[in-house]
């Protein structure tokens, strides 16, 4: 599911100069100004070198905007080094609508990132006794019972299903837990019984599912919800006092918004809420307090002392499975508990990255060189920044001679992401500007069934899907798509002798 922009961009063209000119504006250290219409500022500098590593990124980040139409640059990130805060800077606007600037109490969605809270989670569970990493689901959820016979609860263990090594699969599920909103612990579990498939083997395949079924897990053991066992087990003893699973428990000044354009107009977005918050992709926190978690895991737990012990520390962060893949500019080649393995110019990182249509978030550390790094935006079309960013940071703070060069390569990414996301956003252009009108036989409440529930479309094209909401734009009589703003779906209808019977969003089918 891609972000979408608005079209309104510098010709295409111009973009090819971006390399140029930011790596020949460092090399000349031009004159420090002020991002446009932004909040620029370094909120703390530890000293000279934090102080002038501030102004070199407000350089690159002045750039950046300039090259790609002067859009506007969101972000909100903070460095420890050799166990201090080392540097903490916010950009722009956490809601532009309300111009609430980005500081240190905004409270951003993190996405996948909060697999590496999870799984910190269940490294301290183990440590107390109460679910062990090495037990089976059947022992923890014994009436967890697939259809798919070839699933085999006694030999799915806790750590398998924290580390994608279970081997098996369910978009159902995490589509109910992480967009439409579900319903419930016994709704997630019918929906697990019936639709899993077990998968060819149980190498790494990254998904939501084992952190979706570890919430159950939690809660069944335990008795209370797992967002507060969470916030009683990591996040109280952490001192992380911002960070959070319940959407409404979040003061809406601080809270962060997707912030979209796609439409012709800025807007500010944000269709979660405390049912499609999950164990996989289901926290908001502070750059604060995600710096606290850090130096937690850098000082192999000596800043809380008693939480998990070194040798607990360095399982949960090591390589436990092998994968082999590449993204942006790490090769990874391992995962642990919820915490990813990669080499970074040659530097071992520990990494978890997050996104979800605009929102990306940026949380690493390099243990041998006792250096973390996290980075937050909530800008479409931007997703690929805060690791840019990030590996900026890294690269300046160790001299990294290849710094430029891996800066290049990382903007090729950014242009990549930029463009796609242009690309979906002309498509809304495009429909808003055919101004083809919908059907009113369309309306009405559609049937999805247990694995989609129930969309429903009014007469002004508005639809509902759970808790996303969106804008139906038609493309000839029957086809059209729907824009929810932090995702783009398809629509077609299904008609028999001119009847509706039905309408498709993606690959799932609605009955009327």
């Amino acid at each position: 599911m891609n972000p979408l922009k608005k079209s309104r961009r510098l010709p295409s063209i111009l973009l090819f100069f971006i390399y140029f000119i930011i790596i020949s504006s460092l090399a000349a250290f031009i004159t420090v100004r002020q991002l446009p219409g932004d909040t620029s500022r370094c909120d703390y500098c530890q000293n000279k070198e934090a102080r002038n590593l501030s102004d070199s990124l407000d350089v690159l980040l002045n750039q950046v905007q300039q090259s790609f139409g002067n859009n506007a640059i969101n972000l909100t990130l903070g460095v420890v080094k050799d166990g201090q805060v080392f540097l903490k800077k916010n950009y722009g606007y956490s809601n532009p609508e309300k111009k609430t600037a980005f500081s240190d109490h905004s409270q951003i969605y993190l996405a996948s990132t909060s697999k590496s809270l999870t799984g910190t989670l269940a490294a301290v569970l183990d440590h107390k006794g109460i679910i062990k990493l090495d037990r089976t689901l059947a022992d923890y959820l014994p009436e967890l019972n697939f259809e798919d016979k070839n699933i085999h609860p006694d030999q799915i263990t806790i750590a398998s299903l924290i580390t994608h090594t279970h081997g098996i699969k369910n978009n159902d599920a995490v589509v109910w837990t992480a967009f439409i909103g579900h319903k419930g612990n016994e709704q997630l579990m019918d929906i697990l019984k019936k639709y899993t498939t077990a998968l060819p083997d149980t190498s790494f395949y990254y998904s939501n599912l084992g952190s979706v079924i570890y919430a159950l897990i939690v809660e069944r053991q335990t008795g209370k919800p797992w967002q507060q066992v969470m916030a009683n087990e990591v996040f109280k003893p952490l001192g992380m006092h911002s960070t959070t699973a319940y959407i409404s428990k979040v003061n809406p000044h601080y809270l962060s918004y997707v912030i979209d354009d796609s439409e012709g107009k800025q807007t500010s977005v944000f269709d979660k809420a405390d049912n499609s918050m999950s164990a996989a992709g289901g926290h908001l926190s502070t750059v604060d307090d995600l710096l606290k978690y850090l130096q937690f895991f850098l000082s192999d737990g000596d800043s809380t002392p008693g939480l998990l012990s070194n040798k607990q520390l360095m399982f949960a962060r090591s390589p436990i499975v092998v994968q082999s893949n590449r993204y942006q500019s790490y090769g990874r080649y391992g995962y642990g508990l919820g915490w990813e393995q990669s080499i970074f110019n040659e530097e071992k990182l520990v990494s978890r990255l997050g996104g979800y249509s605009g929102i990306s978030s940026h949380l690493s550390f390099i243990k041998d060189r006792n250096i973390g790094i996290v980075v937050l935006s909530n800008k479409k079309g931007m997703e690929a920044l805060p690791h840019l960013v990030a590996n900026y940071l890294y690269n300046s703070i160790l001299n990294k001679k290849n710094k430029d060069s891996i800066l290049k390569a990382n903007l090729v990414s950014l242009k990549q992401n930029f463009d796609s996301d242009l690309k979906e956003t002309k498509k809304v252009n495009e429909a808003m500007r055919v101004k083809i009108p919908m059907d009113e036989k369309y309306a009405g409440i559609y049937k999805g069934g247990e694995r989609s529930g129930y969309m429903e479309i009014n007469k002004k094209g508005k639809v509902s899907w759970g808790n996303l909401k969106g804008q139906l734009y038609m493309l000839s009589d029957s086809t059209g798509l729907i824009n929810f703003r932090t995702m783009l779906r398809s629509f077609s209808v299904k008609k028999d002798h001119g009847a509706v019977l039905g309408v498709y969003s993606n690959e799932r089918y609605f009955s009327r």
